[in-house]
């Protein structure tokens, strides 16, 4: 079997997808000795190669990837006499007639249900695209059963009557170093995400404050890119009754990730809509605790290994933290119950042999039909 990827996110630098992408064509590459893989990029990627049977082709190409899939990309499948495409960025040729069938990976509806949260070109490509990739895939990946439903429930008159196979995200393989200590970790929190407003920064704050007033001062560090509409979170960041409490440490390596993991307080993810969120995973990977929003992705991740709190009421957040620091609070027995088994749970290896199994069965019935 030919199997295509479209990799042209690599182009956008280390971006969530862009990890997706990597961490399961690292695994691919490792399971996988008998199909062929062509790896089609708009621009020269770092992406390493080290299968046989894998090949990267570059399709050069300086505007908009959109086009570039739309357009190009079809020929070139064609050309090289690809069985699957799998598209892992919600999107995949829509135009022409294949002669392959696609496999495309959906991550979220955000663009649809809080669409202000969103760049404009990307609410724009994604509201005219979606309809006809879920028409024109043979089968949709999401990344969660929430995301499966979400999609089942938003396109209901799609009549969508193909397979929705929801494969969860792997857990980083991250390991706690043998020098870790539990009674090593600092009173601050931790938020790790773009700077955003699906991110929901400023109820967080809001809750740093009422604290604040109620007599706990809670430093709160923020790690990631500076995102996009932040205008109110810099505000807010900026506020003279706060400013001193907030650190703005931007876009972190993996090993300074880690380390702000591993000596938190806890991780605080009061984003208000996740595909899947991949930070609470890997805060349980280095015991961390982990506060996070109430009604969402996070319930299926994390299931009882979170403490939940209304991410639309900066009261309920500052409760939910004013709780891990109460001095009859047990961090330990509460990660211990529950840490572990769901950290079983995830694995990039089981995400590509599910995906495979899925290109295998999909690109077998393309056949059968034709």
């Amino acid at each position: 079997m030919r199997i295509a990827i479209d990799i042209k996110h690599f182009k956008h630098g280390s971006s969530g997808i862009a990890r997706y992408l990597t961490s399961i064509m690292d695994c691919l590459q490792e399971i996988d000795n008998k199909n062929e893989y062509f790896l089609f990029e708009c621009r020269p990627s770092t992406y390493a190669v080290r299968n046989p049977k894998w090949r990267k082709i570059l399709i050069p190409w300086k505007l908009s990837g959109t086009f570039w899939q739309q357009v190009l990309l079809p020929y070139h499948l064609r050309r090289n006499k690809i069985d699957v495409l799998w598209a892992p960025e919600q999107t995949c040729p829509v135009l022409f007639k294949k002669s392959y069938c696609i496999v495309t990976t959906i991550h979220d509806l955000v663009y649809i249900h809080y669409p202000h949260t969103c760049q404009l070109t990307t609410r724009i490509v994604y509201s005219i695209l979606s309809p006809m990739v879920f028409k024109k895939s043979d089968s949709l990946v999401t990344v969660s059963e929430y995301i499966a439903d979400d999609v089942r429930n938003t396109f209901k008159k799609l009549s969508l009557n193909k397979k929705i196979r929801a494969i969860p995200n792997g857990k980083p393989d991250w390991r706690l170093p043998s020098t870790y200590s539990p009674f090593d970790r600092e009173d601050f929190l931790l938020f790790v995400g773009n700077l955003e407003p699906r991110k929901n920064i400023v109820n967080l704050i809001k809750a740093i404050i009422i604290l604040k007033q109620r007599g706990l001062k809670i430093n709160l560090h923020l790690a990631g890119p500076q995102g996009w509409k932040n205008k109110k979170i810099h505000e807010i960041m900026n506020n003279p009754e706060i400013q001193k409490q907030i650190i703005y440490l931007g876009y972190l390596s993996e090993e300074e990730l880690k380390n702000e993991y591993l000596i938190c307080k806890a991780l605080v993810y009061p984003s208000i809509y996740e595909g899947f969120g991949l930070p609470v995973l890997e805060a349980l990977c280095l015991d961390c605790l982990v506060l996070t929003s109430r009604k969402t992705v996070m319930e299926e991740i994390a299931k009882n290994a979170a403490i939940y709190f209304d991410p639309n009421d900066p009261e309920d957040i500052a409760t939910a933290i004013e709780k891990i620091y109460d001095k009859t609070f047990d961090r330990e027995k509460f990660l211990a119950v529950s840490r572990e088994g769901i950290l079983e749970e995830y694995s990039w290896r089981n995400t590509a042999e599910k995906l495979l199994d899925v290109l295998t069965e999909t690109a077998r019935c393309y056949r059968d039909e034709k």
